[in-house]
Parts: C-alpha cells; structure tokens; sequence
C-alpha cells in the first residue's frame, strides 16, 4: 500500500522518521522532504524571501509548477494520506484533496492540545496520537481491500 506523508518543513526531520517506520512495515511512502525514491524536493525558500512573495507571483516561478505537479503526481500514487502534525495550509490542502480522491485519510499529532481542533477534522478516517494505531489502521487497509501488491502501479519520475 502507498502512503503519502503531509506535513510542514518545520517537522521535516518527523517526515522522515515517520517514512522510515511506515516503509519498516512493508507499505511504499512518499516523504515532500525526501528524494530517495528520486521525487523533486522543492522549499519555497530557493524562490526567495517569503516575505517579499505572494500567491500569484510564487505560483508564477517554474520550480514551484513543478513542486505542485510533484506534490500532486504523488498524492494520486497514494491510497492513504497521513497528515502529521502540526501542518500548514499546504498540507491540509492535501489531505483534502486526498480525502476528495476517496483516499483514506488519517491524521496524527504526537499530542492534541486542549483547544486545538477543527470540525473538518471530521473527514478523517483516523484521527490519532498513536504510532501503533497508524500502522495496526493501515495493515487493515490492506486486509479489508483485500490489496494485491502485484498490481500496485508505479511512479515515475
């Protein structure tokens, strides 16, 4: 099964850790921050100050049109989304439009602050705190699709 991982650069290091967990489970994942499996890795940051852009001008620069067809190639590869986290626009902006696709959608924090919490949050089929929760829910996935492996369709690049 695929996995696509959204989240923030700011838990970059958490992405990656998540990936190498998920991927020790047998399960393909897609990690924005991590060019292993040879994906673009774009930081909005290598346009320029973030400060000095808006949407429509850093829309307009190339390395961004390709970061967002990545971004999206990716998302369709998947069969589930994870948003980790604390998350950006970006990030929930993926997760719905996952969530839109019919993908499963889950949606892990390390902890859920008091007062912290959204009504679209709704939409997931899994909202949890618990690593083991997002492996055991996934393997169910595959059980329940009765998911054949062989006929999984490939990316590329």
């Amino acid at each position: 099964m695929r996995i696509y991982l959204a989240s923030s650069w700011k838990n970059a290091d958490l992405v990656i850790s998540w990936q190498a967990e998920l991927l020790k489970h047998g399960f393909e994942v897609d990690a924005f921050c991590n060019d292993i499996s040879g994906r673009f890795v774009f930081h909005f940051s290598e346009i320029g100050d973030p400060k000095e852009l808006d949407a429509i001008n850093f829309l307009e620069d190339n390395r961004s049109k390709k970061a967002f067809q990545e971004d999206k190639k990716w998302l369709d590869w998947a069969d589930v989304c994870l948003l980790i986290l604390p998350a950006g626009n970006s990030a929930h902006l993926e997760a719905g439009y996952a969530k839109g696709q019919g993908k499963k959608l889950i949606i892990w924090q390390n902890e859920f602050p008091c007062g912290e919490f959204d009504v679209m949050y709704g939409f997931a089929d899994l909202i949890t705190d618990s690593v083991t929760a997002v492996i055991e829910f996934s393997m169910s996935i595959c059980t329940s699709f009765a998911y054949n492996k062989a006929t999984q369709g490939k990316v590329t690049n």
